[in-house]
């Protein structure tokens, strides 16, 4: 199932770069990523509720380590899509998808490292 997850992520962030460069024609990078964050917030927060997957309770669960972890990652994700939209709108969308995507080099050694995931040759060549 994670297979079919993964390949759907990948088509989505496709469409994501397409729009995104078509819309960083007319509209500025920050006023791009503000709104992007607006929509994708709302149309989260209905899944969640239309999946019964969102409560009140669920959040007072959550401890001040893990909240420290989820403002660092929105606080990175934020910074990236910003760095992405402006270099989008300014370059080459092969050339800035080729230098963007080492992510999954920096990623992926930092899965080693930080969680002692294997890291093989299959693994290595699949980031090539």
């Amino acid at each position: 199932m994670w297979f079919l997850y993964a390949l759907l992520s990948s088509l989505s962030w496709c469409a994501v770069t397409i729009f995104g460069k078509l819309a960083s024609q007319r509209v500025d990078p920050n006023i791009l990523t503000i709104l992007r964050a607006i929509l994708m917030s709302i149309i989260l927060v209905a899944v969640a509720i239309f999946s019964r997957r969102i409560s009140i309770d669920a959040c007072y669960c959550i401890q001040p380590k893990d909240w420290c972890y989820i403002i660092l990652a929105a606080l990175f994700s934020a910074t990236a899509w910003f760095f992405y939209f402006t270099a989008i709108k300014y370059g080459i969308i092969s050339k800035v998808v080729s230098i963007d995507r080492l992510n999954f080099v920096f990623i992926i050694m930092c899965s080693a490292y930080l969680f002692g995931e294997e890291l093989t040759w299959s693994i290595i060549a699949g980031t090539m």
